[in-house]
């Protein structure tokens, strides 16, 4: 009964989309089909858990590439809709809600907007830390009118704790994320223009969350602030730019130390990988903590998101962060190092303390109609074609809520 149900609501769904679209003949009937089980998918959450393992999907594996971009907007529309039901209360409210922490957030349209054009975001982090709640209130609030030539959408988030690592404990990795991807569903977006920026505290964590989660950011600024020992690696800014500055009497926790040794980490990696490290340090002569830092608004916006690297180094700082660009950790331990590149199709693994890891692949990295190789620490660990898939595209959109990061194929590997 429950699958005659699916069959009826998805001819439904077929029919509907081909009322809605370009004339049947130029949309192939597996294509159609596909498009039908994606709508019925996102529009039926009475049996949208029973679907997951429908065996609906096996009928849409190996996928020419036309059909799996094609696909991806319909599945991002689709997406996109369901997920505002979902996040309704915390778009209106304001509030991005994890457990028993609670992280509210202003919007401020800095700037009007062009017609037809997707916006930037800037996602602006407040100093404070362990203190009052007043006084880290009052932080809030003053952060929310320091950057008025922040590019784009300008968010600013009220940190869910009043404690030291405000913005770099384990707890606020999936709050930032549920914020971006709350907003890339309600706003107009363009998800290759989000940007973050710190002050104080703030920048502590922009440091520390750009540096964890660089696949979500164009760019990253921190002022007045420090990278934190041995959790921002220097390897993984080498596709994401960053900017930081401090005063150069801001020697309070070591601060401006720590950034100029940070700096020489930057230029020493650069120059042993050749790497295009996209970063600025500005020291600010005669000045403490209190410096201005305006430049950095401006600056962020010359930046896009490099979403598909051919080359990257993954050294997890958290637990809570198991997707790095086109690989994916569901094991993610201390100690661990992933050193990935792709060089046609062949791609090459170096790891250390990885056993299991997932590569997430499209047409944009790989030519998927030929066989990929992939070696892990000189060993040949796969070989072989790797189909795209309709399951793949929408696992990956339902993990990462982000257009860019859909991936139609992927291999999963044991590393001995």
């Amino acid at each position: 009964m429950h699958f005659l149900r699916l069959l009826i609501l998805l001819a439904f769904a077929v029919k509907s989309l081909h009322g809605s679209n370009s004339s049947p003949e130029e949309v192939s009937p597996n294509l159609a089909l596909a498009r039908g089980l994606v709508n019925l998918y996102f529009s039926a959450p009475l049996i949208h858990d029973k679907m997951r393992d429908s065996k609906s999907w096996e009928k849409h594996t190996g996928l020419p590439a036309t059909d799996a971009m094609q696909l991806l907007p319909t599945i991002w529309k689709a997406y996109r809709k369901n997920q505002r039901k979902a996040s309704k209360k915390a778009y209106d409210h304001r509030e991005i809600v994890n457990g028993d922490d609670r992280m509210p957030f202003i919007i401020k349209r800095l700037s009007k907007r062009s017609k037809g054009k997707q916006q930037a975001l800037t996602i602006s982090l407040h100093g404070g830390g362990d203190m009052p709640k007043s006084e880290n209130d009052a932080q809030w609030k003053a952060q929310q009118e320091r950057y008025p030539n922040a590019p784009g959408l300008y968010v600013c988030p009220r940190a869910p704790r009043d404690t030291w690592n405000q913005w770099h404990g384990d707890h606020v990795y999936p709050m930032i994320e549920e914020l971006i991807e709350t907003l890339l569903v309600h706003e107009d977006i363009d998800p290759n223009q989000i940007y973050l920026m710190g002050y104080s505290a703030g920048g502590y964590g922009a440091f520390n969350l750009g540096n964890a989660m660089p696949d979500r950011f164009a760019a990253v600024a921190a002022s007045a602030a420090a990278p934190s020992p041995n959790q921002t690696p220097a390897e993984h800014w080498n596709n994401l730019a960053l900017r930081f500055e401090i005063g150069e009497d801001d020697k309070a926790y070591n601060r401006v130390k720590l950034c100029r040794t940070y700096a020489q980490s930057l230029d020493g990696v650069r120059r042993q990988d050749k790497a295009a490290f996209d970063y600025e340090f500005v020291e600010h002569e005669n000045s403490g903590h209190q410096i201005s830092d305006q430049a950095c608004a401006s600056w962020l916006g010359k930046h896009i998101r490099i979403h598909r690297p051919k080359s990257l180094v993954w050294k997890p700082s958290t637990a809570r962060v198991r997707q790095f660009y086109w690989l994916a950790n569901d094991e993610v331990l201390p100690g661990q190092e992933i050193d990935a590149t792709i060089d046609g199709n062949q791609i090459e693994l170096k790891t250390s303390n990885v056993n299991n890891l997932t590569i997430r692949l499209d047409d944009a990295l790989v030519d998927l109609d030929q066989p990929i190789t992939v070696k892990a620490n000189g060993m040949k660990v796969f070989q072989g074609f790797v189909k795209r898939e309709l399951r793949s595209l929408i696992k990956t959109m339902e993990e990462r809520g982000d257009p860019q990061h859909a991936y139609c194929a992927e291999v999963n590997l044991y590393i001995p």
